[in-house]
């Protein structure tokens, strides 16, 4: 794709790296992240953003969700979200229900990757 001529925007980014995030493709969802770092354009987009952190999170790579996350400018419902969900993931319950408590704005999403928590007590 990137070697047929196409100009990439970041709707483009956003749908592969959620693609990469379904197929839990860590190796290529890092090379598309390098791309949008060395290229420097679409680094401050929410939409590329929530995706790359919802991608890190569903690969089991929290702590790289996590430095997507923190210098993103806007934090939405969805990238914290991801981040609930990416804590869960990685049995961080108490950094789930932290962040779940910090959020302004919740919606059924959100308290579903909480309650997963209680189900991971449980195990």
């Amino acid at each position: 794709m990137m070697n047929s001529g196409l100009e990439l925007d970041e709707v483009m980014l956003a749908s592969v790296v959620s693609a990469c995030a379904s197929l839990c493709a860590l190796k290529e969802g890092l090379q598309i992240h390098a791309r949008v770092i060395k290229n420097n354009k679409f680094i401050d987009d929410i939409v590329l953003g929530n995706a790359l952190v919802d991608m890190y999170s569903k690969c089991s790579s929290v702590s790289e969700a996590r430095r997507v996350f923190d210098p993103m400018p806007v934090r939405n419902v969805v990238s914290k979200t991801s981040m609930v969900s990416g804590y869960v993931r990685a049995t961080s319950i108490k950094a789930a229900r932290f962040m779940f408590w910090k959020m302004k704005q919740r919606n059924v999403v959100s308290w579903n990757a909480l309650g997963y928590t209680q189900n991971k007590e449980n195990d």
